[in-house]
Formats: structure tokens, sequence, C-alpha cells
């Protein structure tokens, strides 16, 4: 008699499959509710880098749909795989990101293959390169003046200790041309890197908000032809400025806390619009 090692080959040796067969190394976890007209699996990259997957869900002939939390839209997944009992579905998830992918419509085979369907990169439109108006509060102790950045960098790297050991928020702004004549493509701001979370406004029209990767938001109605303005408003954390103030006199340091882990040789975090910001047309 053989016994059988693992869970693994148990449940192969009675035909029954996962629920939702995902990379060994434990990289993407998953949930699963059922609802009435609906089977709703929730995943999600527990690293640091972008993964690109193919999901086996337990569920068949139904269309896969993405809906994405962070902005409330839904959009069909037409690349998938069906498998006998299960659909396969290219997947592409940015750092530390989660959506749901959702099984509610009764479809046939997919006419589409490959991630790339399923995440079109887009073409771009334009790479808003600067020069970049930033002002920062004095009252955080920023700098009084605005500053120009000729090109976009991370706080931490300024020489400008007012910049680097800034916290608070920065506002960045810049005017820009565009030529979208006949074109009818969905309009994407990609901020690129961002740290921590921003605000975004075109053409004084608040755009939305961005706090995880990938940093994108439409801009579809809000884009015009010819002359624009953008204004990214962006926060980071307190922990630069606590930093900073170890570097000071007692007398001097202007912030605190009960429990202070930070001494003046910590590495300060990353901090501001890091870039590089782009116009994609999807």
């Amino acid at each position: 008699m053989r016994y059988l090692n693992s869970s693994k080959e148990t449940f192969a040796k009675i035909n029954c499959v996962p629920d939702c067969k995902l990379p060994e190394n434990n990289s993407i976890h998953f949930g699963h509710r059922t609802m009435k007209n609906a089977e709703i699996y929730f995943v999600s990259n527990q690293t640091n880098k972008k993964q690109i997957i193919k999901p086996d869900f337990r569920i068949s002939k139904k269309q896969p749909e993405l809906w994405d939390a962070t902005t409330g839209n839904m959009k069909i997944l037409p690349a998938y795989e069906q498998k006998g009992n299960t659909t396969a579905v290219p997947m592409e998830l940015a750092p530390y990101e989660s959506a749901s992918v959702v099984f509610r419509k009764i479809t046939g085979a997919a006419i589409l293959k490959g991630v790339e369907s399923n995440y079109p990169k887009g073409k771009e439109i334009v790479q808003l390169k600067g020069p970049w108006k930033v002002q920062f509060d004095s009252a955080q102790r920023g700098p009084k003046d605005p500053v120009i950045f000729d090109t976009l960098i991370d706080w931490r790297i300024s020489s400008d200790e007012q910049i680097k050991y800034y916290s608070g928020t920065a506002d960045y702004n810049i005017d820009f041309k565009l030529d979208i004549s006949g074109k009818k493509e969905q309009m994407m701001l990609d901020l690129g890197s961002v740290n921590a979370m921003a605000k975004i406004w075109v053409n004084g029209q608040y755009a939305g908000g961005v706090w995880t990767p990938s940093y994108r938001l439409d801009i579809t109605r809000m884009i015009k032809e010819g002359g624009n303005k953008l204004k990214i408003s962006v926060v980071n954390t307190w922990v630069n400025r606590l930093i900073g103030d170890q570097n000071l006199p007692e007398s001097q340091r202007e912030t605190w806390c009960p429990v202070n882990s930070y001494n003046a040789d910590s590495p300060l975090q990353s901090s501001g619009l890091i870039g590089p910001v782009t116009i994609l047309g999807i």
C-alpha cells in the first residue's frame, strides 16, 4: 500500500481541484465569496513587486470582470481560458495591489489571450518633464517661496534641508499643451511613483486621489485640446520631520511623540512626486 504524502496529492487523487490555484510561493493570497448571482474572488499581491499571474478559478462558463475598489470602476477581462470546470484569467497586480474578480454572466470561449489584452499598456501621449513649480507650506517649515524643479526628485536627496526634512503638503503645478484632435482614446494620468499620496486637479477640476500603485487616474473628461493646467498636491508622513528635528538642539525641536524610534541617523523615507508623469491614451 502506498500512502499519499500531501493534501495536494490527496485532492488530485479524488479529482478535487483548488478553489483558486495560485503560485506556490505564497506571494498571492485570495478570498472567495458566493452570492446569489455572482462568485467573487478577492486577489491580493503580498509583495513589493509587480506580479503577473494566471490563477485558475474553480468556475466555468462565466465572464470574468475586474472590480477596482480604489476607483469603483469595473471592466470586462476579455482574455481568459476555459479548462473544464475552471477558468484561467491572466492578471497583473502592482506592488501590494488587490482586486476583485467577479463572475456573473454566462459566456463562451474567449477570443483574446494574454495579460496584455486584460491590462492594455496604452501609448504615451506626452511626458510632463518640467519645469515644475512647487509650493511648500512655510507653516510646516518648508520654503516660503515657490521652488522650481527642472526635473522631479525625491525630497530626501535635496540639498535644501527645508525640503529634505519636510513633512506636509506640497503643490506641484505645470502648464502643458496637448494635441488630441481626432483622438477618441481614454486619457489616463500616470504619476509613476509618489510618496505617500496625492490629489489631482486638471484645469481646475478635481480628478481624484491616489495612494496605492499604479497611481493612475482617468482624466478624459477634464483634458482638452491645446493648453492645460495640472496641479498635484502631495503629502508625505511625519517621519522625515521627526528625523530632521533630531539634528537640531532640543530647544528648537518642534515635533515630538511619546515613543520616538527615530534618531538623527535614521534613514529618511522616500517623499514627494517622483514620476515620471505621463498622459497615456488607452
